[in-house]
């Protein structure tokens, strides 16, 4: 009996100490999370092809836009944005290149980024973020990273900035997925992107 006791008694001190050790290393990961642990996650983790929502707010509407599409990502550098609801455009990113294709607006349009200096901003962080590529994301960005792995917020703010340009962004996301990306623009704008990885498009 006192030995059927004793192996009860182990085997709850072994628990316990079980659950301290595995909270303890829990607190070691958080502590050891760093942009190049957050940027080679995403880099493994990304999805090719994601359902988006996004909300806009400006100061020349009198209500928030809502639009709902499809975001693709080509590496290294092909971005496509493909507004589904609640009207149809589409604009792909490659390289330094930008098609802009509306239904709405009854055009087809090719622009290079480089007239674009707050979206050419915008464009190579997403990229460099994807790409796992930390250098290139704290290249023109002053940067905080908040949280932990399955938890974090990533701050950036443009160490240049101008009227109409982007004032902050900030990306949150667990582990290796991003699920938010919310822009600030100068002058008060804001969009706020949700991605919503698993739904089909």
């Amino acid at each position: 009996m006192k030995l059927r006791r004793l192996k009860v008694v182990s085997i709850l001190i072994a628990g316990v100490f079980g659950l301290i050790a595995r909270g303890m290393a829990d607190d070691l990961s958080e502590t050891a999370w760093t942009l190049e642990r957050l940027a080679a996650l995403v880099k493994v983790q990304r999805e090719s092809t994601i359902f988006f929502e996004e909300t806009t707010y400006s100061s020349l509407v009198t209500r928030p836009l809502v639009t709902r599409g499809v975001l693709r990502f080509t590496p290294p550098s092909r971005l496509e944005k493909e507004v589904q609801e609640p009207y149809r455009e589409r604009y792909v990113i490659e390289d330094d290149l930008v098609t802009v294709e509306s239904e709405r607006r009854n055009l087809t349009q090719t622009l290079s980024l480089d007239g674009y200096p707050g979206l050419r901003g915008f464009v190579e962080t997403v990229r460099a973020v994807l790409n796992g590529d930390v250098k290139e994301v704290t290249r023109d960005y002053d940067w905080l990273l908040e949280g932990g792995k399955h938890r974090w917020v990533l701050r950036l703010r443009p160490r240049e900035q101008s009227e109409g340009m982007i004032e902050s962004i900030e990306l949150t996301g667990t582990d290796g997925h991003l699920q938010t990306i919310m822009i600030r623009f100068a002058g008060g704008d804001r969009s706020v992107m949700t991605l919503l990885p698993g739904r089909l498009p």
